[in-house]
Formats: C-alpha cells, structure tokens, sequence
C-alpha cells in the first residue's frame, strides 16, 4: 500500500474514534469543523503530487511491415510535365494507276515532246500535280527524269496534300518531222487490148509529230492528208505499154516539211 493511501486510513480510523468517544447528548460546540478539514486535507492527499507525471500509457505503434527481401518492386516513371514528346508520322508516298494505257510527255498536251506511258497494271510515283490541266507530274516509268501523265485514266492513292502546283511549261517548237518510212505501191495493171488501166493505192509508215503528209505525183500536188493518214490511192490512169510516174510522199508540220520519199509506177 502506497503511502498516500496509509495516511488516508489513518485519518478514517481517527474519525471514527473520535466519534465514537464523544459523550452522549452533549452538543459539540460551534469551532473548527475538524471533520471538513480532515476530509479536505483527505481529498489533497488522494490528488498525487504536482511533480509526479503519469505513468505513460503503452501506445500502439502502427508499423509498415518489411518488404521481403526476394520482392521485387516494378515502378512506372511518368515523365515530367515539362517533356515533351516528338511523334513522327509517315505520310504514304501518292501512287498512280491507270485504267488505259496512257502516254506520258514534257507537258499537257500532244503538242510535247513524248518520254514514255504507263500502262495498265503498272505504278509510279506523283510529285506534283497541275490542277487546271488535270495532269500529274510523275517519275517516269520508262527512263530517268519526270513526265506529265493526263489524269482521266489516272487513279491515285496516298496523300496528295502536299504535291506543289507544277507550272505549264512553254510549248515546244516542234522540228521538222521525219521523212515517211515504208512506202510500197499496190498497183493493178489491166490491159484493155491497146494500153494499161491503173488502179490501186501507196502506202507508207506513220511518223511522229507530223500533222499532215503531202502526196505528189511527179512534183504536182495529188492530195495533202491529215496526220496519221498512210494510205491513198493511186490515180485512174490510161498508160501506154512501158509507161511511168513517180509518186512521193512527205511529212508536214509548224516548222517545216521533210524529205520526201518516192516510188516509181509502170506497167505493166
């Protein structure tokens, strides 16, 4: 028993027996109320001393067990907001196709000079575009370099966003066009008892960048035919037996005329 609870028996017992031996009938009187001091000074001796702390209550620590030591422990870094972040896209390359074989030249029209022609089945690539001609400017299919293809049987595919405008370059002057090729003459000699009637046609190869051929029988003018034309006929003659005319032909264009190509006719 602490010493604070001893002194607070002994002051109980001391009232009691101070009770007990006051004589009967007799009126205390008035003084010291001995009993409230003794019960107050009771009460000061139950309060424990201003300089005794209390005993610390256990606390509960909440503790973070420990992470295994085979654990392993994958983290994911978020970049900082102040990264930034580059994506590259690939913008398809624009390819052409064609549903008809079609010529492919230095410029919008038949009045340039010819580089190739894609044909079906085939695809280059587009680097630019003249809208207002409706051409595509493509790598050549055929050789090195570039060439203009007219888009009404062209179908491209990837992006065509970027293709520059590609300017109309100066119409060509076109040279002289070459001098006909193959010329043969299909004649017909019926003998009519004194001399030859004729009949028949010439003919000849088609050349390039002609717009027109002129026919002459022996330097007169017969007849001017219109480009890609290679065939006429002969005149309706009477030849005497042993008789002949030459027949030639010459390719015309803007910047002049060719040489001209000959054949002779006789009969029979």
């Amino acid at each position: 028993m602490s010493k604070s609870n001893r002194s607070l028996f002994s002051i109980i017992a001391l009232i009691t027996i101070l009770a007990c031996t006051m004589p009967g009938g007799i009126t205390p009187t008035a003084g010291p109320d001995f009993v409230a001091t003794i019960t107050a000074q009771a009460a000061l001796l139950i309060q424990p001393p201003a300089n005794i702390q209390p005993s610390p209550q256990p606390s509960i620590a909440s503790e973070t067990p420990a992470i295994p030591t085979n654990t392993q422990i994958v983290s994911t870094e978020t970049p900082s907001p102040t990264a930034s972040i580059t994506l590259t896209s690939t913008s398809s390359v624009p390819m052409v196709t064609v549903s008809k074989d079609t010529n492919c030249r230095t410029g919008p029209g038949k009045e340039y000079d010819y580089l190739g022609a894609l044909l079906i089945g085939e695809t280059a690539e587009v680097i630019g575009k003249n809208t207002i001609t409706g051409y595509w400017i493509i790598k050549n299919p055929d050789r090195d370099g570039n060439c203009w293809l007219w888009g009404n049987y062209a179908s491209v595919s990837g992006d065509v966003s970027r293709l520059q405008e590609s300017a109309i370059p100066p119409t060509p002057t076109p040279a002289p066009p070459e001098a006909p090729k193959g010329l043969s003459a299909n004649k017909i000699c019926f003998f009519n008892g004194v001399n030859y009637d004729l009949g028949g046609f010439v003919s000849w190869n088609d050349g390039a960048s002609e717009t027109g051929y002129n026919v002459y029988m022996n330097d007169v003018l017969l007849v001017s035919l219109p480009a890609n034309g290679t065939t006429t006929a002969l005149p309706a003659l009477v030849m005497i037996p042993g008789g002949s005319f030459q027949i030639s032909v010459e390719a015309f264009n803007s910047s002049g005329r060719s040489a001209k190509k000959s054949t002779q006719i006789t009969c029979p």
